[in-house]
């Protein structure tokens, strides 16, 4: 990746770097105490100069979000994270079942790797771009149990898998999604060919059987001008 050769804003190289790194430790995306990579590592990632990348290092410790260890690595500071609010919202799964009819997307990745969990499961993981009309849409990072996915594994790598689901008839005993605002980091920006730092609406969704099992599970990010979000609340009889 060449973070010069990507869309950018006309903001100072090292200041976009710190900014994307600031957006992750502020949303606790990079948790306290993770280390960062070293810094040839994040120079040969981004394609930049290693300059650039002590500055944005350098401005972020002067704003107390890391701290550096001589010999150990460069870490995330504890730091007070802006609570969220949330508002909670109840809706029938049908709205997701309609909501993803009405786009028309291709998929453009179909790698899946199998994947075990902590419980002794499979599944098929599978990060891949949802295109429409020939550009990206949407980055979708997904699990889906690997004895569903086997029923029907062309169309789950070809075809969004909430629809797929619901053709195939898998019960669904519980369904669960959160949105928030979210910004694009580099490999962000380069697969859905947006700026750097431009807003993304993340979706998290969880779709469990009846014993309270993961079916499917996906992170998708969309880009903050492609979608909006319309709610209709019914009132009753007045």
């Amino acid at each position: 990746m060449n973070l010069q050769a990507m869309k950018r804003s006309a903001v100072p190289l090292h200041a976009e770097v710190a900014e994307v790194l600031r957006h992750q430790i502020m949303s606790g995306e990079l948790a306290s105490g993770t280390k960062l990579p070293a810094l040839r590592e994040l120079t040969d990632q981004l394609g930049v100069a290693r300059m650039t990348v002590v500055q944005a290092m350098n401005t972020l410790e002067d704003e107390g979000l890391i701290e550096k260890h001589s010999g150990r690595g460069t870490f995330v500071r504890e730091v007070k994270i802006p609570p969220r609010h949330t508002l909670q919202l109840k809706a029938d799964i049908s709205q997701i079942y309609t909501m993803v009819d009405q786009l028309e997307v291709s998929v453009l990745q179909r790698d899946a790797q199998i994947e075990k969990s902590e419980e002794g499961r499979y599944f098929r993981s599978m990060s891949r771009i949802h295109a429409r009309a020939g550009k990206p849409f949407c980055r979708v990072d997904l699990k889906l149990d690997d004895q569903i996915f086997d029923r029907a594994p062309e169309r789950f790598a070809t075809e969004i898998v909430v629809s797929v689901l619901r053709d195939l008839g898998v019960t669904v005993d519980k369904a669960r999604q959160k949105v928030t605002i979210s910004y694009a980091d580099f490999a962000m920006a380069q697969a859905l060919e947006i700026k750097v730092n431009s807003a993304v609406f993340r979706v998290q969704r969880e779709f469990l059987d009846a014993k309270g099992d993961l079916i499917y599970s996906a992170t998708l990010y969309y880009p903050g001008d492609l979608l909006e979000l319309e709610m209709e609340f019914a009132t009753g009889a007045l």
